[in-house]
């Protein structure tokens, strides 16, 4: 069974920032529905603290909505049953040329046109900090003179800054243009990340170094979801948090008792999020 736990809202850290386009409506749906769904997936950081692996838009509508419990499942990071993987950015809703002229006018930002595996290369090094796909068809590579994370991470959110309020943004873990324009027709570049390692995230998280919206990708193996536990749980009310996590359990006894929890092996795709 996954690890799930009531904690307080003030001990989740989060290492990446929140995606606007999502958490506002997915703030309303919260309130609207009155139970929750999805629980962040955290790991403890040592000091009493959970770093967000996954959930930072749920994270934020908790607390934005002023609860100051939260239900979250709780894992180790350094397990089997946790992966790290990287999204790239689909944009839409912004003219490739643009959002080129933007990132040109960034200062620290060094934007070179070189082939798609040149760039592919030069990201891998960590010579780079990103590079795009363009409708043009070609690659750029996006360079900064950071030295430290916190530098690097303050350069990628600037960069995704130059297109995060006026485009539309999706995740793919393809740089191929053509592949992303099944998806999403209106698709006029690929912003390409590095692919981190966990201690990164850690740090992000410890030093509020944080990375821009939707590039950490955590697959976690064993994943609760579709919860539907009710939101009032969260509340300030009599009970201590170890009174509200005895109903958490007593919830789920009664959940498996009756057959309600139901365990997929596969890789699943869900219709309803």
């Amino acid at each position: 069974m996954p690890n799930l736990q009531i904690v307080l809202t003030e001990s989740l850290v989060p290492h990446e920032e929140h995606d606007a386009q999502r958490s506002g409506p997915l703030m309303e749906r919260i309130r609207q529905a009155g139970t929750w769904l999805n629980p962040p997936v955290v790991a403890p950081m040592g000091d009493g603290r959970y770093v967000v692996l996954d959930g930072a838009n749920r994270f934020h509508c908790i607390r934005e909505l002023g609860y100051p419990y939260i239900l979250v499942q709780v894992v180790e990071y350094e397990s089997e049953d946790v992966e790290l993987d990287t999204w790239h950015h689909v944009v839409a809703g912004l003219s490739w040329f643009e959002l080129l002229r933007r990132l040109r006018k960034l200062d620290g930002v060094r934007v070179v046109a070189d082939t798609l595996l040149n760039a592919r290369a030069a990201l891998a090094q960590r010579k780079v900090a990103a590079y795009v796909v363009l409708q043009d068809g070609q690659a750029y590579t996006l360079a900064t003179t950071a030295d430290s994370l916190v530098e690097r991470n303050l350069a990628l959110r600037r960069i995704v800054d130059t297109y995060k309020r006026d485009a539309t943004l999706n995740r793919i873990n393809t740089d191929s243009l053509r592949t992303a324009r099944a998806q999403y027709p209106g698709a006029v570049a690929i912003i390409v990340f590095p692919q981190y390692q966990p201690v990164e995230i850690l740090v992000a998280a410890r030093d509020s170094a944080y990375l821009p919206p939707g590039i950490t990708r955590h697959v976690i193996h064993g994943r609760a979801m579709r919860l539907h536990y009710p939101l009032h749980a969260f509340a300030a009310d009599e009970r201590t948090i170890e009174e509200k996590n005895l109903d958490l359990q007593h919830w789920i006894q009664e959940r498996s008792a009756t057959k309600r929890i139901r365990y997929y092996a596969e890789a699943t795709f869900l219709f309803d999020e």
